[in-house]
């Protein structure tokens, strides 16, 4: 009789550790799988040109109504790609996050916003159906503060071996300092201080950072309307937000320049949609004889070499030539008030010097000085520290005339 109790707690005993460690299982795999920020209702995260707010499922029939009746449209939430065209208009978006809730994205320059106290402001009256009869109105309001100065400025520098870009730091629309990583074609992550992991170098110098790599391997190949580039597929990512880093070096014997359109603050990280910048306005600083082309992607400059291209001496070797050029553009784009400003400065192999040649480093009136490039061509596990190395270049020149208004055949005003 005792060997038959004993053998029935034995089981009890077993059967339980058995249901409290499956327990423990399904509540610890819930945890790691459960992210650790959620957004709740009503929330809104404050972009550099927009601002989201995230609405829950069994609300968005509310949102349909108000958008029905502000915009006069027929709102069908079956086909969000039709409502979105529709929204457009309004500089409104509406997109679905991976647990079927919505996300509403609102343009600063959109319908209805208006500024208020220092702050972009659009008050949404929400009606939530409690029976067939009616519903109970709710109000959300969607608010982010004004920032009147933006990062727009981007300067790349290329060489045969390497790619150079800076950029300024950004802060969120509340001047907080944040805490960035960089993102390498999106799936490659890493903090900053390890960027030697996916063979980047930073250099941190006042308000701007810089990031440099070799350039056979951090580029891609890219081609745009037959012409061939390479492209730096890099981002500055903190949180929910991403800032771009991205950049493109044209073929050494080509003056055929790609220009990658985004909105150069902080845009939403891991976004999906698609969207489409048109360019209104494209100017160059250096001449008025280009040709301006635009894909959904890029923007593309061709500019007669003769126009831009200069000489100098090689460093090491009074023999060769090397040639050089830099670009100054600004793009100014429909679907947002603030320009970007690109400066590309390329720096080719050297040559020998022809017979009966002379160097033309000098530029021309409607040209730009270049600054030297001078490369460290160094391991990328070098001892020296990249910010020591920036100081010894000349620094970049900054743009502070106004330029001049250049309306391409190719582009719209």
């Amino acid at each position: 009789m005792e060997q038959i109790r004993f053998g029935i707690l034995l089981k009890t005993i077993v059967l339980q550790c058995f249901i409290t460690r499956s327990v423990l299982s399904i509540q610890k795999r819930e945890w790691i799988d459960t992210p650790t920020a959620r957004l709740t209702e009503g929330d809104v995260v404050c972009f550099s040109d927009y601002m989201e707010m995230w609405i829950h499922s069994v609300r968005i029939e509310g949102l349909g109504l108000w958008l029905s009746g502000a915009l006069n449209i027929q709102v069908n939430m079956a086909s969000l790609d039709h409502l979105n065209l529709q929204l457009s208009a309004c500089a409104f978006s509406l997109h679905k996050d991976p647990d079927k809730n919505f996300i509403f994205r609102v343009s600063y320059t959109g319908c209805f916003v208006q500024q208020q106290h220092g702050y972009h402001v659009l008050t949404l009256n929400l009606v939530k159906r409690i029976n067939r009869f009616g519903g109970r109105p709710h109000s959300f309001m969607m608010k982010c503060p004004l920032v009147s100065v933006l990062p727009s400025r981007e300067q790349i520098q290329c060489d045969p071996e390497y790619i150079q870009v800076t950029r300024q730091v950004p802060y969120d629309n509340w001047d907080n300092e944040l805490q960035w990583s960089l993102s390498l074609s999106d799936h490659l992550i890493v903090a900053l201080e390890d960027a030697s992991l996916i063979q980047m170098n930073i250099g941190m110098s006042g308000p701007d950072i810089t990031v440099q790599g070799r350039r056979r391997e951090v580029l891609s190949p890219v081609k745009v309307m037959e012409n061939e580039g390479n492209f730096l597929a890099l981002k500055l990512v903190s949180g929910q937000y991403a800032y771009s880093m991205e950049a493109t070096c044209p073929k050494a014997e080509k003056t055929v320049l790609h220009i990658f359109k985004r909105r150069m603050g902080l845009t939403k990280r891991g976004s999906r949609d698609n969207e489409a910048l048109t360019v209104s306005n494209v100017s160059v600083n250096q001449t008025d004889n280009f040709t301006a082309h635009e894909t959904s992607a890029f923007v593309t400059l061709i500019i007669p070499t003769a126009q831009i291209l200069q000489t100098k001496t090689c460093a090491g070797s009074k023999r060769l030539l090397q040639p050089f050029y830099r670009v100054d553009v600004v793009l100014t784009f429909k679907q947002t008030n603030h320009k970007m400003q690109w400066t590309m400065e390329n720096t080719l192999p050297c040559t020998a010097i022809p017979a009966a040649s002379h160097i033309t480093s000098s530029p021309g009136p409607n040209t730009t000085a270049s600054s030297t490039l001078n490369f460290k061509h160094e391991s990328l596990t070098t001892e020296q520290p990249l910010l020591d190395r920036l100081h010894q270049r000349a620094p970049l020149e900054e743009m502070t005339a106004e330029f001049p208004t250049t309306n391409s055949p190719h582009t719209q005003t």
